[in-house]
């Protein structure tokens, strides 16, 4: 069984794979398996994902029709076989150290999630030495407190899963919006995670036509909508001192979100009526 398993899914990334999968096959450490999940690539992706099949045992490929990147993603659990789980969007790419560093950190604190840092990718961007390593682990309670303040806590990309905490966890399919359904329910599985700003993972900024779209936009409003309300309604329920806290943060992004540009009326109602079970909680 491989120590590791690397879900990517891919969609129309023909111009981008090669540098993602290289970074991928050639880290120092080895023993990993790489999940490729051609999403209905209509480009040369899927070609792209058998090449290196064709060279390479451990990587694994499936063919679907396009049903998003979340379902992509939840093929790929569904069908690990690694202690750990690691998620790459295959338009960016990681450091050749990245595996390597992310299981001994996890394996040094006995930890259940290890979180990294992070480079955004622009044109002409450099890279920066990094002097000091600081990592840190701290309890799960403690860790979705910083959902409230540290945004790059709810990714999922920059983090490495002990396979255990992702069981019956999967991505919410037809969102915009992947992480905030899925990383806050591994981080309540899990009992500590270590923070790193060790950078390991260079994401890649792309302009997209779709996300920029009307229907996208209210899409995406509707997402936070929707995943604002679960977050509080499951953390109140496991750890009750948090309940302040999460509501408080719930009712200061749904005013943020009720004077959006894209907002309609169908979501202020949506959004109010979400609001009645909590009623008194918000008067009080």
């Amino acid at each position: 069984m491989p120590k590791v398993s690397v879900i990517v899914p891919v969609y129309n990334v023909e111009k981008l794979l090669e540098r993602c999968l290289n970074s991928v096959l050639n880290q120092s450490f080895q023993d990993f398996e790489l999940l490729l999940i051609d999403d209905g690539s209509k480009d040369s992706s899927g070609q792209i994902c058998d090449n290196y099949a064709k060279k390479d045992q451990r990587v694994r490929v499936w063919h679907i029709p396009n049903g998003g990147q979340s379902a992509a993603r939840n093929l790929g659990i569904d069908n690990v076989y690694g202690t750990y789980i690691v998620f790459i969007d295959s338009d960016d790419f990681v450091e050749l150290y990245m595996i390597e560093y992310m299981v001994n950190t996890i394996k040094k604190y006995n930890s259940d999630i290890v979180q990294c840092s992070f480079t955004n990718l622009y044109k002409n961007t450099e890279k920066f030495k990094q002097d000091k390593i600081i990592e840190q682990k701290i309890g799960s309670k403690d860790f979705l407190e910083l959902f409230l303040t540290k945004w790059d806590s709810n990714l999922f990309w920059n983090k490495l899963f002990k396979r255990e905490v992702i069981e019956n966890v999967f991505f919410k399919e037809g969102r915009c919006i992947d992480d905030e359904f899925f990383t806050y329910k591994c981080v309540i599985n899990s009992k500590s995670i270590v923070t790193s700003n060790k950078i390991v993972y260079n994401y890649r900024m792309r302009k997209s036509g779709v996300m920029k779209s009307e229907s996208s936009q209210k899409q995406i409003l509707k997402d936070r909508v929707d995943y604002l309300y679960e977050r509080y309604e499951i953390v109140r329920k496991i750890y009750k001192d948090l309940d302040k806290d999460f509501l408080e943060h719930l009712l200061t992004y749904y005013l943020i979100i009720s004077k959006d540009y894209y907002v309609d009326e169908k979501l202020l109602d949506y959004m109010k009526n979400n609001l009645k079970s909590i009623k008194g909680k918000i008067i009080t």
